[in-house]
């Protein structure tokens, strides 16, 4: 992997990893177009600078979490559902994580924005089984081009939350489940990577940069309450990947 390669991939994670469009579909697109190899130690530091980035802005809510008992159980209860959704359904998540799936994941992921735009809001008060569903629907996001975020927040939306609430928790949860899942991967061990350390602090800096400007930027989307073009984008891009890999 080359610096520039390295810089282009983290540049693609900060983007994407707040944006409900899938960011492993795009990176998965950003490799093959870059002929850059896959490595998990490069993709776990890329992840880490978009994690640092979301802990950062989201700092005073996080605390505020961890403050709370009753906050913090219906985060745990929100995380139950990825136990068997990783480890019993692995079989199933290996296949769909093939290439071909990829268009069809995606316009899922588009689908699922378009359902969300059509739920009203419902003032009421947040539920033990709301926050159920969410888990459940994060769990999803597991195969590669459902967006984690989207297919959360759509799930909030269909409980009858609103759009700037229902992305608070979606990203809140998303802190424990990437360092969860960054645990599993560093437990697993893996062999030496012949990626350069310049493009390791290439890839960090470049998903910090660009994370905590996406970040941002994010909520303000979500505060103009449309996310319709997010959808149609997630639709071309599926309907791209499908030609790419059947053509």
């Amino acid at each position: 992997m080359t610096f520039l390669q390295a810089v282009l991939l983290g540049i693609i994670q900060g983007l994407t990893e707040f944006f409900p469009v899938s960011s492993s579909a795009h990176l998965k697109l950003a490799r093959w177009f870059l002929g850059a190899p896959d490595d998990v130690i490069f993709d776990l530091v890329c992840h880490s600078g978009t994690l640092l980035a979301l802990v950062w802005f989201l700092r005073k809510d996080v605390w505020e979490v961890l403050c709370s008992v009753r906050k913090m159980a219906f985060f745990t209860l929100a995380l139950i559902p990825l136990v068997p959704g990783y480890f019993l359904l692995k079989p199933v998540r290996e296949a769909l994580s093939e290439p071909a799936f990829l268009g069809f994941a995606l316009m899922g992921t588009g689908a699922i924005l378009f359902a969300a735009t059509k739920k009203k809001d419902v003032i009421e008060k947040k539920k033990w089984h709301h926050v159920l569903c969410i888990g459940m629907m994060q769990t999803m996001a597991l195969i590669p081009g459902i967006s984690r975020s989207g297919s959360t927040i759509a799930a909030a939306r269909f409980c009858g939350w609103n759009w700037r609430e229902a992305a608070k928790f979606s990203f809140l949860l998303a802190i424990p489940t990437i360092l969860g899942g960054e645990a599993l991967e560093w437990l697993k061990g893996s062999a030496a990577s012949p990626v350069d350390w310049g493009c390791y602090v290439g890839g960090f800096a470049a998903s910090f940069g660009l994370g905590s400007v996406g970040v941002r930027f994010i909520f303000w989307v979500y505060e103009q309450e449309n996310l319709k073009p997010f959808a149609w984008y997630c639709i071309g891009l599926g309907l791209f990947a499908w030609a790419m890999f059947h053509g």
